[in-house]
């Protein structure tokens, strides 16, 4: 993601190398990508990046990436091992950590893009790949989002529902499918070339392409569209659980909570994107310059809003499954555990062992239980 890049969901226009001014003022630097018309004409403003926010997102950026390595590392682990029997939300949920691994992987080149004050090293080929997987990521992250909060309210507004009772392996295959359609949805970027020193997949404002037209509808499809769905569930949810007088159940409750922090999750990573992503278009169209340069560089910013779901993602997981939730108190308390056992052999105290040894059969065996428990509505 970028400037303009899928994942980053904007749609900043971007400046060809041969419309780059040949000497920039001294107290800003262009950026690498800038505006042109349709025809190819210079376009009458030209967006100024500001070293602060590259300043800002590095740091940014190398937090996230720590973050979301340890979060989605541990939700993983504990999906694959310690979860036992899956149910279709866990397969969405684990379909959700794989997509924040898109981006997770990725975000060390982005972080070194910024360094360099937006000048790509990597080569060509690695660009297109950076861009497809961080594009890639952030529609599997609203499909999956979306499914989730779908996939709770066939539970509460329709439990008998064919789609409500499907099994592990009929999710399975239908995660299979949306993965699919997401990698379909994003293949062009594979295709588009990109110019030299500049790594960026929205460029308005340049000649007009099939991909280039497909590349913003998508943009604004996957925002909308979602999130429309994610409200109705909400919605529904809220009406059956007043009508079937359902507040007290523990279930409808939990799926509520879901819902909020899924529509959470949901406008604090994406919405500060598009809004000031269609902010810079206005402008732009309007030839206010300032009003331009102030919008590009607040997307610019927004960027870390949007990289900061796979940071976010693991703290769903907490709401959506209480077996995850009582996995993590259990894992690190055995670890804790560890910590103290280690501590007190330096002290040579025998007596003390048997029960220790004891102490931590117990926590494993503890931990081994729980993983087993299928929780109702999960």
């Amino acid at each position: 993601m970028e400037f303009h890049n899928l994942s980053a969901s904007s749609s900043l226009p971007s400046l060809s190398p041969s419309t780059v001014p040949s000497s920039p003022p001294p107290s800003a630097f262009v950026s690498p990508s800038a505006f042109t018309t349709a025809s190819g004409s210079p376009a009458p403003c030209h967006p100024i990046s500001s070293p602060k926010v590259s300043a800002f997102l590095v740091p940014a950026l190398s937090v996230e990436f720590v973050l979301g390595l340890v979060g989605n590392g541990l939700a993983f682990f504990i999906f694959c091992f310690y979860t036992r029997p899956w149910s279709s939300n866990i397969v969405f949920l684990v379909s959700l950590v794989i997509a924040d691994f898109f981006l997770i992987v990725n975000l060390p080149l982005r972080v070194d893009y910024y360094l360099l004050h937006e000048t790509w090293r990597f080569g060509a080929s690695t660009c297109k790949v950076n861009l497809f997987m961080l594009s890639t990521n952030r529609t599997a992250s609203v499909v999956f989002l979306t499914a989730i909060a779908l996939n709770r309210y066939l539970k509460v507004v329709r439990p008998h529902h064919v789609l409500s009772r499907a099994s592990v392996r009929a999710a399975a295959w239908v995660a299979g499918g949306l993965w699919g359609g997401i990698l379909l949805l994003n293949v062009h970027l594979l295709l588009v070339t990109y110019p030299s020193k500049s790594c960026i997949s929205y460029q308005l404002g340049t000649r007009s392409s099939g991909p280039l037209r497909w590349h913003h509808a998508l943009y604004l499809l996957e925002f909308f569209l979602p999130l429309g769905l994610i409200l109705f569930a909400i919605v529904s949810i809220g009406l059956t659980i007043r009508r079937r007088s359902l507040g007290g159940q523990a279930g409808p409750r939990r799926a509520m909570r879901v819902l909020a922090a899924v529509v959470a999750v949901y406008t604090i990573c994406f919405l500060p994107s598009i809004l000031f992503g269609v902010a810079s278009i206005v402008a732009f169209r309007l030839h206010a310059c300032p009003a331009l340069d102030i919008c590009s560089q607040l997307f610019h910013g927004s960027l870390a809003f949007t990289y900061l779901n796979s940071v976010l993602d693991p703290v769903l997981y907490c709401f959506s499954s209480p077996n995850y939730l009582r996995q993590c108190r259990a894992l690190l308390g055995l670890f804790q555990f560890w910590q103290g056992s280690a501590g007190n052999e330096t002290s040579c105290q025998s007596p003390a062992r048997p029960q220790e040894a004891s102490r931590k059969a117990g926590a494993t065996g503890k931990l081994q239980a729980e993983g087993s428990q299928e929780i109702s509505l999960e």
